[in-house]
C-alpha cells in the first residue's frame, strides 16, 4: 500500500478535512441573516406603553393577541423598544407594543393609535428565539457603527411569524434600527 494512503494518514486528512468543514458550518449557522439597509413605508399601530423588564411582556401581548381577534385585525405585532437593558435598569424600560392596522382606526379605551412616519432603517430578518434575537442587537449596531449609520429612533420588531402556536425555532423577526 503507498505511504499516502495508509489507513492512519487517511484518517488524520480525512479528520482535519470532516472538523475543518464541520468549523465552517457552524461559522455560517452563527449569524443566519443578512444586514441590510431600506426606507420602510409609514405605518400606523394601535398599542399599548410598558414599562418594566422587556422578559415579561408575554401577556401583554396575549392580551394584543386577544383584542386583534376581536376586531379582526390582521396586521403583524410590532414592539418598540426605546431603552438599552444593559444601560436602563430592568424596572424602568421602555416599549410600545402594538399591532399594525390602517389608518383611521379607532381604538377601544386602554389603547392607542399612531402614525410612524417612513422612515431609513438599518434591518435584519432574523429567525429563531426572542432572546436569542436580542443577542444580535450588538452586532447590528456594530456593522451600523463601521457603515458610518447613527440611530434615530427605537428599535423596531416586527413579528413576520408569531404566536404561541409557532415553535421558537421558527419564530421570524425582521428587527429594524432606525437611522439618521
Amino acid at each position: 500500500m503507498p505511504k499516502f494512503c495508509r489507513p492512519s494518514l487517511l484518517f488524520f486528512v480525512l479528520s482535519v478535512f470532516v472538523l475543518s468543514q464541520m468549523g465552517c458550518q457552524k461559522k455560517a449557522e452563527e449569524k443566519r441573516y443578512e444586514i441590510l439597509t431600506k426606507t420602510v413605508d409609514e405605518m400606523t399601530i394601535v398599542y399599548v406603553e410598558h414599562v418594566g423588564p422587556y422578559d415579561r411582556l408575554e401577556p401583554i401581548f396575549g392580551r394584543l393577541a386577544v383584542y386583534a381577534k376581536e376586531k379582526s385585525l390582521a396586521g403583524n405585532m410590532v414592539g418598540l423598544y426605546y431603552d438599552d437593558p444593559d444601560v436602563v435598569p430592568e424596572e424602568s424600560l421602555r416599549c410600545e407594543l402594538g399591532i399594525q392596522v390602517k389608518e383611521g382606526f379607532k381604538p377601544d379605551s386602554g389603547y392607542m393609535v399612531k402614525k410612524i412616519p417612513a422612515h431609513n432603517v438599518v434591518y435584519a430578518i432574523m429567525k429563531g428565539p426572542y432572546d436569542k434575537i436580542a443577542l444580535e442587537y450588538a452586532n447590528i449596531m456594530k456593522w451600523m457603527e463601521e457603515k458610518g449609520y447613527k440611530m434615530n429612533g427605537p428599535v423596531t420588531e416586527i413579528y413576520l411569524e408569531a404566536g404561541p402556536e409557532v415553535p421558537p425555532e421558527q419564530l421570524v423577526t425582521e428587527v429594524q434600527f432606525p437611522m439618521e
